[in-house]
């Protein structure tokens, strides 16, 4: 009697623990869940929020802005969307390196100071980027491959050079235009400051000439830019969404044209995800 008492209490200790775990794992799940639905929608938000204040931003700079500090042909404006605070930060798509035409001193320098590589590590991935353009990578490489240049037609596509981890392409991420749309010519005087830092470590004496140049426009400009010289060709737009205590950023490409489909006189060339970034 005793045996079959302490067997009977074992099946009920062993059933308890069993539904402790299973209870446990569907609280888990449940917030899993949650969280996970609260990701989806910040996401949403920050899409349609960041959409709308882009288009809101491109129209005011069709009327002409006011220069962010960050460089006369950069426009920095601020939305409300609701009860969400949208920032939205336009610069010249000629204002960042295109690294289907930059030169590898260009790209070295970029690489080091945003990729944080190595001086001389940096210089063989900048190597190896033209020779990829060139085709000339490897053999297998090339066997797939038609003769003749090569294009990057997203920034993704840099990943299949030799040397480019991930880790570097976050780095330049922010710093970088790539697509058949862009002009391939670099205007250091359309951009942003993080962009003028990698000149410096370039070239200090440049800089310093480029430097005083923006300076003069945007003393020459007043502090309305004029929309002649600054809304033509490819553009960066970034939207940042706060929302949920953080500050999401959407960023889009778009390229002025006339015509088609939109009655706007641009169109959306480049969407990237939203992603979660630090302020």
């Amino acid at each position: 009697m005793v045996a079959q008492r302490g067997v009977a209490l074992a099946i009920v200790v062993w059933f308890i623990a069993g539904m402790s775990l299973l209870v446990a794992g569907i609280v888990a799940h449940a917030r899993i869940d949650t969280r996970t639905t609260q990701i989806h929608l910040a996401r949403a938000k920050a899409i349609a929020a960041g959409d709308g204040a882009i288009y809101l931003a491109m129209m005011e700079r069709d009327q002409g802005f006011e220069s962010s500090g960050q460089g006369p042909m950069i426009s920095d404006t601020r939305h409300r969307l609701g009860e969400l605070e949208v920032r939205v930060q336009i610069a010249p798509a000629s204002g960042f390196v295109d690294l289907n035409k930059a030169s590898e001193q260009v790209m070295a320098a970029l690489f080091s100071f945003a990729g944080g590589l190595e001086t001389g590590e940096a210089k063989i991935v900048a190597d190896n980027v033209v020779k990829w353009r060139l085709n000339q990578g490897a053999q297998q490489e090339r066997r797939f491959s038609r003769a003749g240049s090569r294009t990057f037609y997203s920034l993704e596509d840099v990943l299949r050079v030799d040397g480019v981890s991930r880790a570097l392409l976050d780095g330049i991420r922010d710093y970088v235009a790539v697509g058949s749309w862009t002009s391939g010519s670099m205007n250091w005087s359309a951009s942003p400051g993080d962009m003028m830092e990698v000149l410096t470590a370039l070239n200090p004496e440049q800089s310093d000439s480029i430097g005083r140049r923006r300076e003069a426009m945007s003393q020459a400009g007043g502090s309305r830019v004029t929309r002649r010289a600054t809304n033509t060709g490819a553009f960066r737009a970034d939207a940042y969404v706060e929302y949920g205590g953080r500050t999401w950023l959407r960023r889009r490409w778009l390229r002025r044209e006339s015509g088609g489909d939109s009655s706007l006189p641009w169109r959306v060339v480049r969407t990237e995800a939203p992603r979660v970034v630090a302020t």
